[in-house]
C-alpha cells in the first residue's frame, strides 16, 4: 500500500475512534458541579469552604465562589446551589413578625417561611452568633428589661471584625440614635467616656474593665445559628446527612478561631481542611 493510501487509512481510522469516543463521552452522565456561596465576610468564606469540602468527601464535585454582593439573588437563580447563612437572619427576612426567637423554635418556623425551591440543613446549634448588649450601668439586668427604656437612650453599634455586618434587632427596643464605631473596642471605650448609654456587639464580645453583657434568656435578640441554606432537591440522602455531621461540630468558640486564623492570613480552604480533618468529618 502506497504511503498516501495508508495515511488516508489510518486518518479513517482515528476519526471513527475519536467518534465513537465522543458518542460514548456523551453519553455517560456528567455529575453537576455545586457551586457554594459565600458574602465577603470572612465568617461566610471560611463556612463556604468548610461546606463546600464536606461535600467534596461526599463524593460530590463542587466549587466556591465568594465575596457574592446578591448572595440569596445567586441562589434564587441557581448561580450558585447553597449558602452558608445564619437563621435568625433568613426568618427576619422571610417572616419578619415571627414570634419565634429561641433555638428550639426558630428552625420550625424558617422551615415555614422558606420558599418551596429553597432548604436549610440542621442548625448548628453550638453556634451562638446573636448580637450581644452592653452597658456600664447597672440599672438593667437583662436586655428584656431594657427594650422598654430604647427610645430615651442613646446607643452605639459596632460589628466583630470578620463576622457577618449588619445592625441587628431587639425585640421592642428602638434607640433614640444610634453611632456606628470602628470595632467593640472603640464602642467600649465610648460606654466608658459616657459618649453613649448601650452598646450593641454583632456578635459574641467580652465586657471589659466597668462594663458587662447583658444577660438575655428570653431571646429580645433573635437567635443566630449556622445553617446552609440551598435549593430544594439537589442533594441525596448521604449528601444531606453529611451537611448536617458538620451543624454538629461547629460552635461559636471553634468557628470564631477559624475566623481569626483566616484574618491572620491563613488560606480559607486550608483552614477548613483542617478543620474537617479535626473533626474526622
Amino acid at each position: 500500500m502506497g504511503s498516501g493510501a495508508w495515511r488516508r487509512t489510518l486518518l479513517a481510522t482515528l476519526v471513527a475512534t475519536c467518534g465513537f469516543a465522543a458518542v460514548s463521552c456523551a453519553n455517560e452522565p456528567v455529575a453537576p458541579v455545586v457551586v457554594v456561596g459565600a458574602d465577603s465576610s470572612v465568617e461566610s468564606i471560611v463556612l463556604a469552604q468548610i461546606y463546600s469540602q464536606a461535600l467534596t468527601r461526599a463524593g460530590t464535585a463542587t466549587a466556591v465562589r465568594t465575596e457574592l454582593s446578591t448572595p440569596i439573588a445567586d441562589l434564587d437563580a441557581a448561580r450558585i446551589a447553597l449558602l452558608p447563612a445564619r437563621n435568625g437572619a433568613l426568618l427576619e427576612r422571610w417572616d419578619p413578625e415571627s414570634p419565634a426567637r429561641t433555638p428550639k423554635n426558630v428552625p420550625a418556623a424558617l422551615n415555614a417561611a422558606l420558599p418551596e425551591r429553597l432548604s436549610v440543613s440542621d442548625a448548628a446549634d453550638g453556634t451562638e452568633l446573636r448580637a450581644r448588649v452592653v452597658m456600664k450601668s447597672d440599672e438593667f439586668a437583662t436586655v428584656s428589661a431594657l427594650a422598654p427604656q430604647c427610645a430615651s437612650l442613646t446607643a452605639g453599634f459596632a460589628d466583630v471584625p470578620g463576622l457577618r455586618r449588619g445592625l441587628p434587632q431587639i425585640d421592642g427596643c428602638t434607640f433614640a440614635n444610634v453611632t456606628e464605631f470602628a470595632d467593640p473596642e472603640s464602642l467600649r471605650e465610648a460606654l466608658r467616656a459616657n459618649q453613649i448609654q448601650v452598646g450593641v456587639v454583632n456578635g459574641p464580645t467580652t465586657a471589659g474593665d466597668g462594663l458587662r453583657v447583658l444577660d438575655d434568656p428570653k431571646y429580645a435578640v433573635r437567635t443566630q445559628n449556622v445553617v446552609a441554606l440551598h435549593r430544594s432537591g439537589i442533594f441525596n440522602r448521604v449528601q444531606a446527612k453529611k451537611l448536617n455531621y458538620v451543624a454538629g461540630e461547629l460552635n461559636t468558640a471553634g468557628l470564631l478561631e477559624l475566623v481569626a486564623k483566616v484574618r491572620r492570613g491563613d488560606d480559607p480552604a486550608v483552614v477548613a481542611r483542617a478543620w474537617l480533618d479535626a473533626h474526622a468529618l
